[in-house]
Formats: C-alpha cells, sequence, structure tokens
C-alpha cells in the first residue's frame, strides 16, 4: 500500500552540510508532532515546559496540516529549511523521554545559593 506525499519537497539539496533532504517532510513531521504530543502526557499537566510545548506543538502541527506547500510550511514557521524543523522536533522529542527521568519540576534537594542570580558577580 503506496502512502500520498501531501506535500513535496521541492529541492535537491538543503544547502547544509551532512543535512539529506527529506523526501516527505509532511509525514515526518506530522509523525513527530503527534508522538511529542503523546510523550507530553507523561509530565505534570502544571509543569511550564509541558504547557508551553503543547502549546507550540499544536500551532505547528496546525500550521502543517493547512499549509499548501513546503515553502508555506517554512516560512510560516521562519525556517530556513523544513530539515531543520525536522531535527529540532526529534531533539524535542529526545529531551521530553529524558525529562521525567531527571524530574525538574520537584523542589530543589537543598537551598540554591544565596548569589545564584545576581549578575555580574
Amino acid at each position: 500500500m503506496s502512502r500520498v506525499v501531501k506535500l513535496v519537497n521541492p529541492r535537491m539539496i538543503t544547502g547544509i552540510v551532512g543535512r539529506e533532504i527529506v523526501k516527505d517532510p509532511y509525514f515526518s513531521l506530522h509523525k513527530l508532532y503527534n508522538t511529542t504530543l503523546t510523550e507530553l502526557k507523561t509530565l505534570p499537566e502544571s509543569y511550564p515546559y509541558r504547557k508551553e510545548t503543547e502549546r507550540l506543538t499544536k500551532e505547528r502541527l496546525s500550521l502543517l496540516e493547512n499549509a499548501k506547500s513546503v515553502v508555506e510550511f517554512e516560512d510560516a514557521v521562519n525556517a530556513r529549511c523544513i530539515e531543520n524543523v525536522i531535527q529540532e522536533a526529534k531533539s524535542e522529542l529526545l529531551l521530553i523521554r529524558k525529562l521525567p527521568a531527571w524530574a525538574p519540576w520537584e523542589p530543589l534537594v537543598g537551598d540554591a545559593p544565596v548569589d545564584q542570580w545576581k549578575w555580574p558577580i
């Protein structure tokens, strides 16, 4: 069973050393964004990172679904090339999967140093 490519990538090269062209960026991003939204549910609802990342991911997913071309989507998210957006989405997903082990939403184990947030020192 073949899949219909919704947004065809018009480029032959990305212009970025080591960055390959993604033939079906719509499929890749759609899957990454939906996986990200699912994985975010493992984080506490009150955690600000979860709230902001859900908002941004939903916004970008909507832009992707409504885009008529790859270039239109790139312009909407102010990206040089869609391959960069795909890499950002992959990195975000990796981070989300690591956060439960780190539990950054929990209180500090001890008091922070007095001058921790003072700048310049």
